[in-house]
């Protein structure tokens, strides 16, 4: 085997002990894999087959074009690694360069009303038209018209799933799936083995996740005792920021967000509220150029903040000649400019 297959199989390993906590610890404090694994104290026989496990995920990683990112690794989300109990590993299908990227969180009730829908789509337009991004959990209902809002309106969003990467969950969201692979405005991450069942326990764990890897978590629309509640109570443990949308004082869904404020929650009642504690002067709204091209716009959406000309590249999927192209013209009309550092953004005005 070459270094680097060990190196990830033997995190693979660690991830699936589920002991979060002392592997954080004892990789805070500089051991190797091989050493965490040992001082872990597990019986030989346990090592062996999980160490045969984890070769036989790996593989499978491979064969579905699963992204490996194990605790260690620089694109591992600085955010999520500061928690008592990150993930050992995280399985990402999508562009993992959006884990670098400036996220809320937004989570809220699988059966949203016309309202709590009508919300989530206003704040989180607002917030991916200034840069924001969007982590959610992947679930019907304000999960998903987050995710969706956010892809519609050329932002990009983290769908943080309770199942192995490869399970469709629910499978209504069969299609936001694809969207957000072939889109290239995101990408799905999960710390559960390739292949998990939607397990129940699953997805009360996988909230942490959800909060960690923001510093701020905004509740829109949640009854008191639900997923959304559980994640907003993993934000305050992790010293996180709490944020909810108001509701009316009879409706079930608004329980938890209505308790939420009273409890010291920021009040939220527009995108340009959360957008405050960025320290983000919003936008004015603006309207994409009609008459780019479907590859210029393609450009042009990446565009929402200024990026790194690699990754714009990487992003569009365009080959590197169509890509120079594509930036010449936009450059000549003026629509873009370049910053030193290669790094390319819309031009004011």
């Amino acid at each position: 085997m070459l270094g680097e297959e060990i190196f990830l199989i033997d995190w693979l390993l660690l991830n699936l002990t589920g002991r979060y906590r002392q592997i954080k610890e004892l990789f805070s404090r500089g051991y190797s894999t091989e050493d965490i694994i040992s001082f872990l104290g597990l019986e030989k026989e346990r090592v062996l087959s999980l160490r045969k496990r984890a070769e036989e995920e790996y593989k499978r990683s491979l064969d579905l074009g699963i992204q490996l990112i194990p605790l260690s690794s620089d694109d591992y989300p600085v955010l999520l690694r500061e928690i008592t109990d990150p993930p050992a590993l995280l399985y990402v299908l999508g562009e993992k360069v959006w884990l670098k990227g400036n996220f809320i969180s937004v989570v809220g009730t699988r059966k949203p009303t016309r309202y709590g829908i009508n919300a989530t789509r206003m704040i989180v337009s607002r917030l991916v038209e200034n840069g924001i991004g969007i982590v959610s959990g992947f679930a019907y209902g304000i999960d998903a018209v987050a995710h969706m809002e956010a892809i519609k309106g050329g932002g990009y969003t983290i769908g943080v799933l309770g199942t192995g990467i490869d399970i469709v969950y629910p499978k209504v969201n069969r299609s936001l799936r694809r969207d957000i692979i072939e889109s290239k405005r995101g990408c799905l991450i999960s710390e559960f083995p390739i292949g998990d069942s939607p397990e129940p326990w699953h997805f009360p764990r996988r909230n942490r996740i959800i909060s960690g890897l923001t510093q701020i978590t905004l509740v829109i629309e949640a009854s008191l005792k639900s997923g959304a509640m559980i994640t907003a109570g993993y934000a305050l443990e992790q010293g996180r920021e709490v944020f909810a949308v108001p509701g009316n004082i009879d409706s079930e869904n608004s329980q938890g967000t209505n308790q939420l404020i009273k409890e010291g929650a920021k009040l939220i009642t527009s995108g340009d509220d959360v957008l405050e504690e960025f320290n983000i002067i919003p936008k004015v709204t603006t309207i994409r150029p009609p008459e780019l091209t479907e590859e210029e716009a393609v450009i042009w959406n990446i565009l929402n903040e200024p990026r790194l000309e690699d990754d714009i590249l990487n992003i569009s999927g365009l080959d590197v000649s169509r890509f120079n192209i594509i930036i010449t013209r936009l450059e000549l009309r003026g629509l873009i400019e370049r910053s030193p550092g290669r790094i390319l953004k819309r031009r004011d005005g």
